[in-house]
Formats: C-alpha cells, structure tokens, sequence
C-alpha cells in the first residue's frame, strides 16, 4: 500500500463540455500512481448517450445524477465503487445498503483524502449479501 500524503499533488483534470472536470482516462495517469494502482478500466461518461432501460432520475437530478447510468452500464452487475466529488445525496442513501457498491463522496475543496482509500481497502465492494430491498 502507498500512503496518500498532504504533501501529493494530483494536476486537474482536463475540462469537458457537460461538466466542469472529468478525470476519466486520466485518473489512470495521474490518481493511479500516487496510490500504487494499476491502470484500472475507465468509465466515460462525456458523450454519453441514454439508452433504453437506463435507470431514472428525478428532474432536478439530472445534471448532478449524469454519470449514474453509465457507472451502472459499465458495471454490469459487477461490485463497484464510485469515489467523486459530485454523487447526489439520494444516491448515496439509497446504496448504503447495497454491499455490491460503495458510494463515497468527496469534498471538493479537500479533494481524495487517505480516509477515502482506507473506507475502500477495509471494505470493498463485495457480492457477500445481496440486499433484495436495497435499489
């Protein structure tokens, strides 16, 4: 395991039209490293376009909730963890419950903190117990 100091600097992530930062590819060149990752499937999420049976989002969601469907796409079932700085909150409580997923909200302003990589390294998104009750 590699500590994530304060002192680390990440550069910013290249600007997309639709959102204010991606990191997308990037996050393996930049993020990836810092932590002693290997290069890990990307999810891409700018040109996205919605596809049938993609799950619905409240009206005035949209915008923060873009990247729920193609996460959900890209997992295909699979456990998955989603770490960002822009997760709305009813996505997040509805996924407590889940042990397939881990929603992990990040402060902008503190950006990826070593408590985020040791809540994912001591529980990982796992199949352990599907909750049927859980979305």
């Amino acid at each position: 395991m590699v500590p994530l100091s304060s002192q680390q600097r990440v550069p910013a992530p290249r600007r997309c039209k639709g959102d204010p930062a991606l990191w997308e590819d990037q996050a393996n060149a930049h993020i990836a490293p810092l932590l002693g990752l290997p290069e890990l499937p990307v999810v891409v999420f700018s040109g996205y376009v919605p596809q049938p049976g993609d799950p619905k989002v409240p009206l005035m969601e949209l915008f923060s909730a873009h990247k729920w469907a193609p996460i959900l796409r890209h997992a295909q079932g699979r456990p998955f963890a989603w770490i960002d700085d822009c997760i709305p909150p009813r996505l997040v409580r509805r996924s407590v419950l889940r042990a397939d997923r881990l929603l992990l909200p990040v402060d902008p302003a503190q950006g990826l903190q070593r408590e985020h990589v040791d809540r994912l390294l001591r529980r990982p998104p796992s199949r352990a117990w599907p909750n049927p009750w859980a979305c």
